[in-house]
């Protein structure tokens, strides 16, 4: 711990790091290819080393350090809760990462935590914590004071070989808790501010394939026995916004891996893939926590690149940035991150497990201005977005998002031949069909009377054509017929005066 220590504070000079950030910041066009961005988030210090003063440390809060910290919660006024999985403690920082207290370490009695995996902390300063080796949800007061515990819940609804380790824990204006289980399948867990089950909500869906089907249609009773069960992918971590909307991350799932939940526990991000647009070999999306912002915006973690992937509030990818530390030390990427916060203005906390530490980032001129004219832009303010995503264009041209928000400033004023224009450069193709269809209709309400009167003359013309070519066509079917008549007239008496030269003779 001390020598880690000594290679961060000689790389970042007492917690503030350097200006260059030492990974690429990248989105994704219309198409799905890869493009460089400016840097999006910039690190500017971490937290980790001395967290506990000596002092505490000497009656009975632990180590100054922390020890695989597994979650953080920012609360009111910006304070920090961590969870030090390792150290079975919560630690808690005012918002400039000065030491308040450590909740959660007494050597016995209800309130020592085991090997806890998640904190939440209501606006009323109450601190839930996932107590997962003690299988439970522990309940402080704001001073840390332990005040209660939930545990398993009794229910005919739940199996009863679950096992109830929660890991993550948030709760709603109501306090209705919303628990994520280690190996918990079946999705989060909603319980009553009374700890009563209220069922399973926002799980993840079996993954089905054909050839599923077909052995169900030709394996046998045994060998369909054989078969490994399928079941639906992991719920990683849960969050919550300032409306009440309920965010989950997913690990060993093909698609959902971040949802956006309702009260019905309906997907309104509508299960889109997220991460990288391409796999290597052996490996997968595996997001394990996520957090989201006051605009609305959604910053998730994939511990398997460790790269940060930040979604406007419809799920649609602004940037991502970040990657894995290969042995060089440097802030902004990660050993393994494992939680992800966000305070109220806007800065990043990403914890590192492995590295015993917190880094924070903030937010740069170029996210900025894209955090701003995407709020105005889902908000419909088209016009008012548009001299900002000039802005963006201007510090870079490849940021097709921004073309598609001129085009809807375009479009909402009216302006079909420029929204076109906008469309096409952002590659939206239901955009640029809308518009076009728009600008025709006007364009034939504008022109209608000589668009009406061009067509008439254009039948018109068309009849008069018709009637002129079937009248020569009956001419000369006349024609024809009366030649066809005088020929058989002529036939005809050719006949009678053979005939009655027959009869003579």
């Amino acid at each position: 711990m001390a020598v880690m220590a000594a290679v961060w504070i000689c790389m970042a000079g007492a917690g503030t790091a350097a200006a260059a950030p030492p990974y690429k910041t990248f989105s994704y066009d219309a198409e799905g290819r890869r493009f460089a961005v400016q840097p999006a988030y910039i690190p500017e210090g971490y937290l980790g080393f001395q967290l506990v003063p000596r002092q505490e440390e000497a009656k009975g809060g632990g180590p100054p350090g922390l020890n695989g910290p597994e979650d953080l919660f920012v609360g009111a006024e910006d304070h920090l809760y961590i969870a030090d999985t390792g150290n079975s403690r919560i630690i808690h920082l005012d918002a400039n990462g000065a030491f308040v207290s450590v909740i959660g370490a007494e050597p016995e009695g209800k309130g020592k935590l085991l090997e806890p995996n998640g904190v939440f902390v209501t606006k009323e300063k109450t601190i839930y914590v996932a107590d997962t080796k003690n299988k439970r949800i522990a309940v402080f007061d704001p001073s840390g004071t332990f005040v209660r515990e939930y545990l398993r819940p009794q229910s005919d609804y739940i199996s009863g070989t679950l096992q109830f380790e929660p890991t993550k824990v948030v709760v709603d204006k109501r306090g209705f808790m919303y628990v994520t289980l280690r190996n918990g399948y079946q999705g989060v867990m909603l319980l009553s501010p009374e700890g009563e089950f209220q069922g399973y909500y926002g799980a993840n869906r079996v993954p089905f394939k054909a050839v599923d089907s077909l052995k169900r249609m030709f394996y046998t009773k045994e060998q369909l026995a054989k078969e490994v069960t399928k079941l639906p992918g992991t719920v990683s971590n849960v969050a919550m916004d300032a409306g009440g909307f309920v965010y989950t991350s997913s690990v060993a799932v093909a698609q959902g891996q971040l949802k956006k939940l309702n009260y019905a526990g309906k997907d309104l991000l509508g299960e889109k893939v997220y991460g990288g647009e391409e796999l290597k070999i052996d490996e997968e999306r595996l997001f394990v926590d996520l957090t989201v912002d006051g605009k609305g915006n959604i910053s998730a973690i994939d511990a398997q690149t460790g790269v940060i992937y930040q979604y406007d509030a419809n799920g649609e990818l602004l940037f991502a940035f970040g990657g894995k530390n290969e042995g060089i030390n440097k802030l902004g990427l990660f050993n393994y991150p494992s939680s992800i916060a966000v305070n109220s203005k806007g800065k990043l906390y990403i914890v590192d497990r492995t590295a015993n530490m917190i880094q924070i980032f903030h937010a740069s001129e170029f996210a900025e201005l894209i955090h701003q004219a995407t709020a105005l832009t889902l908000d419909g303010k088209y016009e008012k977005s548009a001299g900002i995503w000039n802005q963006v264009l201007h510090l870079n041209g490849k940021y097709f998002k921004a073309h598609l928000g001129l085009a809807k400033a375009h479009y909402q004023k009216g302006q079909w031949k420029e929204a076109l224009q906008e469309f096409k450069k952002a590659g939206s193709v239901a955009g640029y069909s809308e518009t076009y269809w728009q600008y025709r209709m006007v364009w034939l309400q504008k022109h209608f009377t000589e668009a009406f009167i061009g067509a008439a003359a254009a039948l018109l013309t068309v009849y008069a054509g018709y009637r002129l070519f079937r009248r020569k066509r009956l001419e000369r079917r006349g024609q024809h017929g009366d030649a066809i008549a005088a020929g058989a007239a002529d036939l005809e008496a050719s006949g009678d005066r053979l005939l009655g030269a027959s009869l003579r003779e």
